[in-house]
């Protein structure tokens, strides 16, 4: 008999089984490490680089929610403001402890309508798919000038080639409405939205485009030197392109949804690209990350959240 034929039996689902593979990974990784040398690293932490670490940290929850209210605003007003913010630092704090970061489509849940929906869902992918585009360059770059000699400089062109393509993907999404429509059309022949209702596309001013451009620069040369100074909080004195490429590389590795907020693989990733460090060493900078970057980052991007939209329903 069929599964369909006992509705009480349910088919093992291998895939839930894959997304937590980075646990059993950081297992593996935790226990071929020394866990007094680890200790001691993390008892030596610099809390004052940790302080600058958060603070960059901050400066990029700000960036990103301004960046947010500029891909869906036109004019300025401050219930918009709160929204924006609001939606954004709530999908961003899901999306740190979800595969892939899929939680940050949980912006789009806010709009009204399955068109809405998705025509903001596709905003997200914009968004999205340019910080990960940048994050693929960072990896590609490290490589190509030899800032991480472990892997070869053939691997950093395909990066920057795959990073060159994801930021074209992006700005499509952004700039032609040909590109809206031809989804639409998919989403109609699925039979997922009606063609009574096609897809919104918001014209945007080249002003807009280019703040949105330097925004996401900025957010991401954030990350990077909260990253920084991570490393340095463990004596990881290796210079910013180093830590940085690394982190990237990491970064790229964490798009398989076979983790939830890095563990397991960014610290496989960083071990490999680092292999001239201490491992312990490493594993204590991989662990700040985790509490830093991830878990620090998303409380206080929920708590934000929260708090911006409650002051937005407070203005209707």
């Amino acid at each position: 008999m069929t599964n369909e034929q006992h509705p009480g039996k349910r088919r093992f689902k291998w895939f839930t089984v894959f997304r937590f593979l980075g646990i059993v990974l950081f297992v593996v990784v935790l226990a071929r490490t020394d866990l007094r040398e680890l200790w001691k690293w993390i008892r030596n932490v610099d809390g004052w680089m940790i302080a600058v670490s958060l603070l960059f940290q901050l400066v990029l929850l700000f960036i990103k929610c301004w960046r947010w209210f500029l891909l869906n605003e036109i004019h300025l007003n401050r219930k918009a403001i709160y929204q924006r913010f609001g939606e954004f630092l709530e999908g961003y704090a899901l999306g740190v402890v979800t595969p892939g970061r899929m939680g940050e489509l949980m912006k789009a849940g806010h709009a009204k309508g399955r068109t809405g929906v998705i025509s903001t869902g596709l905003l997200v992918v914009a968004e999205r798919g340019l910080d990960l585009s940048l994050f693929f360059l960072m990896a590609g770059l490290a490589l190509v000038l030899g800032y991480l000699s472990v892997l070869s400089p053939f691997i950093g062109y395909i990066l920057i080639a795959v990073a060159t393509v994801g930021v074209i993907l992006a700005f499509a999404i952004l700039l032609f409405p040909a590109v809206v429509k031809i989804v639409g059309w998919l989403m109609t022949r699925l039979r997922i939205i009606s063609r009574e209702q096609p897809l919104i596309f918001v014209p945007r001013q080249p002003k807009t485009l280019f703040a949105f451009s330097v925004l996401s620069l900025l957010s991401n040369l954030s990350a990077f030197l909260s990253f920084y100074f991570i490393a340095l909080a463990v004596l990881l004195e290796l210079g910013f392109m180093t830590i940085s490429g690394s982190v990237a590389v990491a970064g790229v590795l964490n798009t398989i949804p076979v983790t939830v907020m890095g563990i397991g693989t960014r610290d496989i990733a960083l071990l490999y690209v680092l292999d001239q460090v201490p491992r312990a060493q490493v594993i204590a900078f991989s662990g700040l990350i985790l509490l830093v970057f991830q878990i620090c980052g998303g409380v206080l991007a929920l708590i934000g959240g929260e708090l911006f939209l409650q002051l937005a329903k407070r203005k209707n």
